[in-house]
């Protein structure tokens, strides 16, 4: 049941009206709360009307907040019965798939908050208008960037993945800088080597735009753009952060794909299923 609810709530985030992903933001950060919660008091929390939090409500299959609650009576009820009720502490453990999917609800929400920045903005025009765009990561990202690498290739041409093999860098210097976007997604391991490659290639004149988790290790001069999202609290996280604002980096490209672009990206997804047979 709450992983039902988890996952109702996350798709409000990404597709509701403006007063639907508030109170979706909100149950989700405040999911230990909920039972003491109405739908009056969270009305009144959110500054919303009751009738707005009673459509939400219904939206989700819940008549009321008190379904909701019982609902998460239920599941404390089960959990309790199905695993030790108290830990050595004295704490109530929870299910480790609801803290998992919780971590994946803060990660898309953490880039989900990034897309309403600036500089987020002034980063999607730069990849899309770039005369060609090139993709660095560490070791640890290479899966991600790949992915990445091969979905950008349905919005655009022009793109370059040097991964992260010194040898591909070299490839970089082979572009007119003033036409060109160095793109580094900084996945973990050992900054050091991405961060001599936006050095040499900013004093070369190309542009760079750093994607991390961990801006505390680069500083304010390491890239022309940064879109720096807060620390995780452990490594998975912070990967599942990157993933998420690549992926709504994606759905930004594609919702601005100019006539070209769209017909680029059918072309492409022909030539895929003619391929898999």
């Amino acid at each position: 049941m709450v992983e039902k609810l988890l996952l109702n709530l996350t798709r409000a985030m990404k597709a509701g009206t403006p007063s639907e992903r508030k109170i979706a933001k909100y149950l989700i950060e405040h999911l230990d709360e909920l039972p003491f919660e109405t739908a009056q008091t969270l009305a009144a929390k959110l500054s919303l009307s009751p009738m707005t939090v009673g459509r939400f409500l219904r939206s989700l299959g819940y008549r009321q907040f008190s379904d909701i609650r019982a609902d998460l009576r239920y599941a404390e009820e089960t959990a309790s019965t199905e695993q030790p009720a108290m830990g050595e502490s004295g704490e109530r453990h929870s299910s480790p798939f609801s803290q998992l999917l919780s971590q994946q609800i803060q990660a898309i929400q953490t880039a989900f908050d990034m897309t309403t920045q600036s500089i987020w903005r002034i980063a999607m025009n730069e990849i899309a208008t770039a005369g060609d765009v090139f993709l660095a990561t560490s070791p640890e990202g290479l899966d991600a960037g790949r992915h990445f690498y091969g979905r950008l290739l349905e919005s655009r041409g022009h793109i370059h993945y040097l991964g992260s093999d010194s040898a591909a860098y070299v490839a970089l210097w082979d572009f007119d800088p003033a036409q060109a976007l160095l793109v580094i997604m900084d996945c973990g391991g050992a900054p050091s080597p991405l961060q001599r490659l936006s050095t040499m290639a900013r004093k070369s004149g190309y542009r760079t735009l750093l994607i991390t988790t961990r801006f505390y290790e680069w500083g304010p001069e390491s890239a022309d753009l940064c879109l720096a999202m807060p620390q995780a609290q452990n490594g998975g996280q912070g990967l599942l952060q990157l993933v998420s604002l690549l992926e709504f980096t994606l759905c930004a490209l594609s919702a601005s794909a100019d006539d070209s672009s769209r017909a680029r990206a059918k072309n492409l997804t022909a030539l895929k299923r003619s391929l898999r047979g």
